[in-house]
């Protein structure tokens, strides 16, 4: 025979299960601001690595053409 079901222990354990759901929709949608944010983060130091490396290759051409590439013999 089927157990019996007190409706008070239902309406109890209904409760918790939707409080919980919420509880992780609520960190499903946190993790996601985190997640949206350090996208934006990493984007963000991306383009700066980008404009580093383009200084930092002028900054060699730069260097290359300042050093002459046939010294002259330490006699002259």
């Amino acid at each position: 025979m089927p157990a019996m079901h007190d409706p008070t222990d239902l309406e109890n354990r209904l409760e918790r299960m939707e409080t919980h759901a919420a509880h992780q929709e609520s960190t499903i949608q946190d993790l996601s601001d985190i997640i949206a944010g350090q996208a934006d983060t990493i984007a963000g130091l991306a383009r700066q690595v980008e404009r580093l490396k383009e200084r930092l290759l002028t900054l060699e051409d730069d260097l290359k053409m300042a050093i002459p590439k046939d010294p002259a013999p330490p006699h002259y």
